[in-house]
C-alpha cells in the first residue's frame, strides 16, 4: 500500500484520533516507568523507555484499530466498547510479558511497567471516551442551569422504562430528570435502574409525587393491558401534573417511533387493544415484489396502507387520491421519511373519470388494489345522496369492472359497519358497492378475487368524534352527545390496517370479512374522558350538551346483517362470510335506475330508489319539503 491510498484510507479525524490516542498511550508509558522507580528512573531503564516507547506505542495503536477504537463515534461509549478497548490493550500486555521471557528482559520494559502501563492506558482512554460521551449528552448550558430541569416520576421499570430513564439521564436537553421509578413488580421495588430507585409499586404514585416533588409523569408500559393503563392515568389525574407517555409498542417494534417520542395521554391510548398479532409471513408473500394500487391514499386509512405496505417491499405502489392537498400531504409526512423514490407514485385522480382510470391500469398494471377512496361523512351525505352514490358506489363499480378487465390479482375494498342494516346514504352506497363486488366476483370470465371489509370507526381520523371533541375542547365547550346511550366501535388506524391485510391473504373471492371491535363504547364516556385527559372538570369547566340523534345516525352500530351468518377464520381477530347477491336486479339496471333519479336532485326520490334495493335500508325522510336541493 503506498502512502496515497494509505492516507485516503484514512481520513483526517481518524488520523487525528490515532495521534491522540499515541499521546494517551506515551503519557501512561511514561507515568509506568515513574511509579515503578518512584519518579527516579536510573538511566539504564531511561534510556530502554526511550528505545521502546515508539513501536509499543504503535503496537498499541494497532491492536486498538484493529479493534475499531479509532474509526469511531466518540459520542457513544457502552460496555461494549470498554470491553473492546480492554482486550486490545490487554492482548498487547499478554505479548510484551511474553518478548520479557523470550530476551529474558534484554532490552525490553520491566514487567511491573508493563502491567502498570497496561492499567494506566485503559484508564486514560476510557476516560477520554467517557468525557466525550457526557460532553455529546449535556451542554455548558445544562450544568449551568440545572434549576430548569424537571424531576419526573418514570412508572414501570422495564425495559422501555430503563431505556426512557437511561435517555434522560444521558441527554438533559429533553429538560427532565428521572427522580424515582414505579412498578407493581415487587421484585424491583428497592433496586436501581441506571443509578434511579425503584421506590414503590404504582398505586403509590401520588405519595411518591409528592415527596420527590415531580413536575411531571412517564408512564412507560406500552404494552400493558388496557384496564391497567387507565388506572394509572386515574391516579396519575389525581396529582394534576402533566402525564405522558412513551409511543405504542408496535410504534416502537417497527421503528416508527423512538422511545424519547412522548406525547400527552390521548384516548387512542386508553381505548386500544392488545398487540395484534399478525401472519406476517403471509403478508409478506402476498405483497413482496407486487404491484399496488391504493385509492384513497390520503386519508387516514389510506395513509397507514401506504405505511404498511411499504414495510412489505412492494415492486411498486401506486397511490391516487381525488384531493390535491391529501397527496401532498402524503408526500410530506410519510414518503419523504421512507426510501421510496423508485417505488412509489403518487397521482391526483377521481377514480369516475373512466378514460383516465384505464389509461392508469394500461400503463401501472397492478396486481392488487386496496379500494379505500370513499365519502364517510354520515352527516354531511345525509344531505348529499347523489354525491354518496356516485363516490361510493359508482366508482367502485367502475374500479371494479377495470380490475376484472385488466386481470388484478386481489381487490379489497374498505368497507364499514355502517353498511350493516344501514340508516344513513353513506352505509346504503357502501352497502350497493358491496353487492357490485359480489356481482363482479360472479362474472364468468371474471379471474380477480373481490373482497370487503368492515370496521368501525378510526380513532382521530378527520371528521371523527374525537377530533371534533377535541375541537370543541379547545373552544371552551359544550361537548355535544346524541345520545347518553349512543355507543361506537373504535380502532386505531394500525390496528384495522394490519387486520385489513390479514384478512386479504384469506380470501378466496366472494367474502366479506368483519373485523373483531371489541366492545362498543359509549360516546359520552369518551367525551368524559377527553374532558379529564385535558385537565378539564365536567360541569364546571367543561359542559356536555345531548344534543340528539341526527338524520341517518343510529344509537349503536351492528357487526353484521339480518340474516347474516359470520365464521370464524384463522385469525382471532377476524370473521368472514361468504355473500351471496339477493339484489332483485342487476348492478347494471341499478345504475341506470338510479342515474335517472340523479336528474331529478331529489332527495328523497333518490333515498327511495336505493332502499328498493336495499331492503333492510331505513332511509330518513322527514323534509319539509320535496327534498330538493
Amino acid at each position: 500500500m503506498n502512502i496515497r491510498s494509505l492516507l485516503s484510507y484514512f481520513t483526517f479525524r481518524t488520523l487525528g484520533l490515532l495521534l491522540l490516542y499515541g499521546l494517551l498511550c506515551g503519557i501512561s508509558y511514561y507515568l509506568a516507568f515513574q511509579l515503578r522507580f518512584d519518579f527516579s528512573v536510573p538511566e539504564r531503564f531511561s534510556a530502554d523507555m526511550m528505545q521502546t516507547i515508539g513501536w509499543i506505542v504503535g503496537l498499541q495503536l494497532t491492536l486498538l484499530l484493529a479493534f475499531g477504537q479509532v474509526d469511531c463515534l466518540l459520542a457513544y461509549f457502552r460496555l461494549s466498547d470498554a470491553i473492546q478497548l480492554f482486550i486490545s490493550l490487554f492482548i498487547v500486555s499478554i505479548f510484551l510479558i511474553a518478548l520479557w521471557y523470550v530476551y529474558d528482559g534484554a532490552g525490553m520494559p520491566p514487567r511491573a511497567v508493563i502491567l502498570t502501563d497496561f492499567l494506566l492506558c485503559f484508564l486514560l482512554l476510557a476516560g477520554f471516551r467517557i468525557a466525550m460521551r457526557l460532553r455529546a449528552s449535556s451542554s455548558l448550558n445544562d450544568w449551568l442551569h440545572k434549576d430548569t430541569i424537571d424531576n419526573v416520576i418514570i412508572v414501570g421499570a422495564g425495559e422501555v422504562g430503563a431505556g426512557i430513564c437511561s435517555e434522560l439521564k444521558n441527554k438533559t436537553r429533553f429538560g427532565m430528570r428521572p427522580v424515582a421509578l414505579l412498578d407493581d413488580n415487587k421484585n424491583k421495588i428497592g433496586r436501581f435502574v441506571h443509578g434511579v430507585p425503584v421506590v414503590g409499586s404504582v398505586d403509590q404514585l401520588a405519595t411518591v409525587a409528592r415527596r420527590y416533588a415531580a413536575k411531571k409523569i412517564i408512564i412507560a408500559f406500552p404494552s400493558a393491558p388496557v384496564r391497567r393503563m387507565r388506572e394509572v392515568v386515574e391516579m396519575a389525574r389525581t396529582t394534576q401534573l402533566p402525564v405522558e407517555s412513551v409511543p405504542a409498542m408496535t410504534d416502537l417494534i417497527s421503528g416508527r417511533a423512538k422511545i424519547t417520542q412522548l406525547h400527552p395521554i390521548e384516548m387512542k391510548d386508553l381505548l386500544r387493544r392488545e398487540i395484534v398479532d399478525l401472519n406476517s409471513g403471509q403478508i409478506h408473500s402476498m405483497l413482496s415484489g407486487k404491484r399496488i394500487m391504493i385509492t384513497g391514499a390520503g386519508g387516514s386509512i389510506g395513509c397507514e396502507l401506504v405505511t404498511q405496505i411499504l414495510e412489505y417491499t412492494p415492486d411498486a405502489l401506486l397511490c391516487i387520491d381525488r384531493a390535491e392537498i391529501a397527496i401532498f400531504n402524503l408526500q410530506q409526512e410519510i414518503l419523504q421519511t421512507h426510501d421510496t423514490k423508485d417505488v412509489v407514485q403518487t397521482l391526483v385522480l377521481d377514480i369516475c373519470q373512466s378514460d383516465k382510470l384505464k389509461t392508469v391500469f394500461t400503463r401501472f398494471k397492478p396486481e392488487i388494489i386496496f379500494h379505500a377512496a370513499a365519502h364517510k361523512h354520515v352527516n354531511l351525505m345525509e344531505s348529499q345522496p347523489a354525491e354518496a352514490l356516485r363516490n361510493n358506489f359508482f366508482g367502485t363499480v367502475q374500479l371494479a369492472r377495470s380490475a376484472s378487465k385488466f386481470s388484478v390479482g386481489r381487490f379489497i375494498l374498505i368497507s364499514t359497519d355502517k353498511a350493516i342494516n344501514p340508516s344513513s346514504v353513506m352505509g346504503a352506497s357502501k352497502r350497493l358497492a358491496e353487492l357490485a363486488l359480489i356481482e363482479q366476483q360472479q362474472m364468468p370470465e371474471n379471474q380477480t378475487r373481490f373482497m370487503a371489509v368492515r370496521f368501525g370507526n378510526v380513532l382521530g381520523s378527520s371528521g371523527s368524534v374525537v377530533q371534533i371533541f377535541k375541537r370543541q375542547i379547545a373552544e371552551g365547550g359544550p361537548l355535544t352527545v346524541t345520545d347518553s346511550e349512543a355507543t361506537r366501535f373504535f380502532m386505531t388506524d394500525r390496528e384495522a390496517v394490519g387486520l385489513v391485510l390479514q384478512s386479504a391473504t384469506q380470501g378466496e373471492g366472494g367474502e366479506i370479512f368483519v373485523l373483531d371491535m371489541g366492545k362498543p363504547v359509549k360516546i359520552i364516556d369518551v367525551a368524559r374522558q377527553m374532558i379529564a385527559l385535558s385537565g378539564y372538570r365536567e360541569g364546571e369547566d367543561i359542559e356536555i350538551k345531548i344534543t340528539g340523534l341526527k338524520p341517518g345516525e343510529k344509537l349503536h352500530e351492528e357487526v353484521q346483517h339480518l340474516g347474516e351468518t359470520l365464521k370464524t377464520t384463522n385469525h382471532p381477530q377476524v370473521m368472514r362470510f361468504v355473500a351471496r347477491n339477493d339484489s332483485i336486479a342487476s348492478i347494471e339496471s341499478i345504475c341506470a335506475d338510479l342515474n335517472e333519479a340523479f336528474t331529478s336532485n331529489d332527495i328523497i326520490l333518490i333515498k327511495k330508489k336505493i332502499q328498493k334495493y336495499v331492503h333492510e335500508y331505513t332511509p330518513h325522510l322527514d323534509y319539509n319539503n320535496s327534498g330538493k336541493v
